[in-house]
């Protein structure tokens, strides 16, 4: 028996077989290369985070409370610049400028971050269940952020910040409550209004969606379905206006310690340094500069981390 053989059949050739070791198309995988702007912010944070809570174990940084002498053996009182031995100069008090930059980051940064959790925390399950529930509950919530929002942010730091010290000195078992924790707790009030309101939002459309409906529909409890089937959703949100908060929050707190209300006397802060070198800015430039350059690159730093977790998200209400 003859096999009959079509002109078409015999002009396709037969497809070429892979090379061993090479990666079939759809095995490949295109390294995407992060932007410049968003790599940078990474690594200065983390350099920065790093260097602030090692600080007391880092050999090449010094108490903040180390006086620096110059060559002849003296103090250097804003004499001496930028150099080996103060990589950021000195102050008007011969202290290592570098040193309490770094050790006002740390302050900086737990005043930030605990701060920015409590925002979360509080204005977090404040949005869920307005945006839940809706009704009356939406509606008393929203007039609580709203008087929150229509004060200005900084006049009611400024309040909070005394009333807070003066119920302090008047009560007893408030003596735990030191500056830094009033100026925590609150930066922390002030955060509460705008997560609330953005995560809301977000729980607004969410409680029409399928899986939440589903759940509704079998006789899952509230509470079940918002931390359980709302609350997961809400995380991207939540970290990216967790990211932008922060910078702002930060910026808040060197604005108070600017004002005359930072923390304990002692804890370098970065509003702090500015306030105390201020007026020799003209002299002594480093003494001033340095910790506003930092200051503005960390702010920078949490805005472009949060500005591409935004875009990465879609999340539209990221804006604090």
């Amino acid at each position: 028996m003859t096999t009959t053989i079509s002109p078409a059949t015999a002009a396709a050739p037969e497809p070429a077989l892979p090379e061993a070791g090479t990666p079939t198309p759809s095995k490949r995988r295109r390294f995407k290369r992060p932007p410049i702007g968003y790599a940078f912010a990474v690594v200065f944070l983390v350099t920065l985070t790093l260097m602030a809570f090692l600080a007391d174990y880092l050999p090449f940084i010094p108490y903040p409370d180390a006086k620096i002498l110059g060559p002849d053996g003296r103090p250097g009182r804003y004499e001496w610049g930028p150099s080996w031995t103060a990589w950021f100069g000195t102050d008007g008090v011969s202290g290592d400028v570098f040193s309490k930059t770094i050790y006002g980051a740390r302050t900086s940064l737990q005043v930030g971050v605990f701060a920015t959790v409590f925002g979360i925390v509080v204005g977090g399950a404040l949005g869920v269940i307005a945006g839940y529930f809706r009704g009356w509950v939406d509606r008393v919530v929203m007039i609580i952020t709203d008087c929150l929002l229509a004060l200005p942010a900084l006049l009611l730091a400024i309040i909070l910040v005394n009333r807070l010290d003066d119920y302090r000195n008047d009560t007893e078992w408030l003596g735990w409550l030191s500056r830094k924790w009033q100026i925590v707790l609150t930066l922390g009030i002030l955060a509460t209004a705008p997560l609330a309101r953005i995560v809301r939002a977000q729980t607004l459309s969410l409680r029409e969606r399928e899986f939440v409906l589903a759940a509704r529909s079998i006789g899952a409890k509230p509470g079940r379905v918002m931390f359980r089937e709302i609350l997961p959703n809400l995380i991207p949100v939540i970290l990216t206006v967790a990211f932008t908060g922060l910078s702002i929050l930060i910026a808040a707190e060197g604005a108070l310690a600017f004002l005359g209300l930072g923390v304990e006397v002692g804890t370098p802060t970065w509003g702090k340094l500015i306030d105390e070198n201020r007026n020799k800015i003209d002299e002594a430039w480093w003494a001033t500069m340095f910790p506003c350059l930092m200051l503005f690159l960390t702010v920078l730093s949490f805005n472009l981390i949060g500005d591409r977790l935004s875009r990465r998200f879609d999340i539209r209400q990221a804006g604090v």
